[in-house]
């Protein structure tokens, strides 16, 4: 891969450069106003004396500035360091010591907490609030005024390009370095596989701070000349009206997502004659869900698969091509998979391991953590974490989480498996089932519910739905009746929070960390 994400963005000026290329809530930009504007932020950074290498936080909800600052950064030599708006003090503490940030960029409200940070963070020297006016806080609107006065520096693919931490669900977060020629490659083959063209207008739920939303819409649409819709957080009501506004054809998301469409009392207006793919991202989407999507709307929907070690996407359903009930669909192009067993075996086809990745869009290792980078890195796979299976015709099936995998009574539960049977029944909205220690069975399951849809149900009506559809060790020991689920930014259930709370965990011995 010979490209930098810098160079494959200016790509697109001779042909496009007065084409829209984003657009938001009372505005919208060309892609030769990008590319100023990153200019701009670049020669602004480097007047202010960041070097090649140095990084960079982007601590901003979906607005104009995360892309002028992202390719800003990145013109400059820097390193994009996305930093999730809702990480509280001590968590931006952390990721910025941890990664020796030297400038951020944020905004109203969310500063706060970042200037509270500050002081722990050693390098950094200035903190960027976009437009609102704070004394001794300098306005990213003053980066966007530089001149270009001096010639950039020059970057190579293999320069590490941004650093995604990780959701930490399981002790600290890791800071996954991914180099250009990482994310360019996995842009570009997402974006032939959506299909992106320069007349599409794609609008999207998930946040630019992160992996999916960097690379599914920003970079593989950007490349492909497609325009992007910036919500600064998803709401059903403008997602609604965005698709129906700007003619969309493209929608991505992740399930939650959908469920909000689909239970608003707009949903009809969704689904504009222009609407050509829905792109289920960042988490797995519950079969009744699909099936309700599909019905409603009749577009073609497609389910992939990724991680953000791996730039993020390694597979994928093709739009128009065979699907197959359950699978997140082929591997990329330049992608290999193996599922392997215990010592890195290789498992006959259909049965199930741990899946491990192998590309070049799987990152360079975790920044300042060589022990983590050498076990998740072995053998020269990325080992995911996650249990798969392949079938004979190579479709990836993803079981669950390795880590969520319920082991009672010697036999193994795929916590995904039962949160299937619940999404089927009319009265449950979410699902989500977890592991909670045991002193006779080992582990036993319990399903956390957020009621819906239908009319009020029982504990005993949910198991009596469960056993009549699951074998007897894999229905849950218990149900727990919940308001919402915990999610992160992407959308992805926190069951470390859910195995918190679980009803009867103080009860139990010899607790396991999660």
């Amino acid at each position: 891969m010979n490209d930098t994400l810098c160079a494959l963005l200016d790509t697109n000026l001779p042909l496009r450069e007065n084409k829209t290329a984003m657009i938001w809530r009372g505005g919208s930009d060309t892609f030769a106003g990008i590319e100023t504007k990153s200019l701009s932020v670049a020669q602004g950074l480097l007047k202010r004396g960041l070097r090649p290498g140095d990084r960079v936080g982007l601590h901003l909800a979906n607005i104009p500035a995360f892309v002028y600052a992202y390719y800003g950064i990145l013109k400059a030599g820097g390193q994009v360091v996305p930093l999730n708006v809702m990480l509280k003090e001590t968590e931006l503490a952390y990721v910025g010591k941890d990664c020796a940030l030297r400038f951020a960029v944020s905004e109203e409200p969310f500063i706060e907490n970042l200037l509270r940070a500050g002081p722990a963070i050693a390098p950094l020297e200035e903190v960027f609030c976009i437009t609102a006016f704070r004394p001794g806080i300098p306005c990213f609107e003053e980066l966007l005024a530089e001149p270009r006065e001096s010639p950039l520096p020059e970057v190579h693919p293999a320069d590490v390009a941004v650093i995604f931490y990780t959701s930490g669900t399981t002790g600290r977060p890791k800071g996954a370095m991914l180099t250009h020629a990482n994310l360019c490659s996995n842009a570009l083959v997402t974006g032939e596989a959506y299909g992106y063209t320069e007349e599409d207008v794609i609008v999207f739920g998930m946040p630019l701070f992160h992996s999916s939303g960097q690379t599914n819409v920003m970079n593989a649409g950007f490349f492909r000349g497609a325009a992007v819709y910036l919500m600064p957080r998803f709401s059903a009501d403008e997602a609604i009206t965005a698709v129906s506004e700007q003619r969309a054809s493209v929608f991505v998301g992740v399930p939650t997502m959908y469920h909000q469409i689909v239970n608003h009392p707009g949903r009809r207006d969704f689904a504009v004659d222009t609407l050509r793919a829905l792109i289920v991202g960042a988490a797995p989407m519950p079969q009744a869900l699909y099936e309700t999507v599909s019905k409603e709307y009749g577009v073609a929907i497609t389910e992939g698969y990724g991680l953000s070690e791996a730039g993020p996407v390694v597979a994928h359903n093709p739009l128009h091509g065979r699907k197959k009930i359950g699978s997140v669909g082929l591997p990329l192009p330049g992608i290999s998979i193996r599922i392997a067993a215990e010592q890195d075996r290789d498992v006959p086809a259909g049965s199930t391991g741990e899946l491990l990745v192998r590309g070049p869009n799987v990152m360079t290792g975790y920044l300042n953590q060589p022990e983590a980078t050498a076990e998740a890195l072995r053998g020269g796979w990325l080992h995911t974490g996650d249990l798969a299976r392949v079938d004979e015709d190579g479709y990836l099936f993803i079981v669950d989480r390795k880590k969520d995998m319920v082991l009672t009574g010697g036999f193994n539960i795929y916590p995904r498996e039962i949160e299937e049977v619940l999404h089927q029944h009319p009265s449950v909205s979410e699902a989500a089932v977890v592991g909670l220690p045991d002193e006779e069975k080992g582990e036993i399951s319990v399903a956390f519910l957020v009621p819906g849809g239908g009319p009020a149900v029982s504990e005993g009506e949910i198991l009596r739905f469960c056993r009549e559809r699951l074998a007897a060790y894999k229905v849950p020991k218990k149900v727990e009746f919940v308001n919402e689920l915990p999610r992160n930014s992407a959308g992805k259930v926190l069951k470390r929070l859910l195995r918190d709370r679980a009803p009867g965990r103080e009860n139990c011995h010899h607790v396991s960390e999660p």
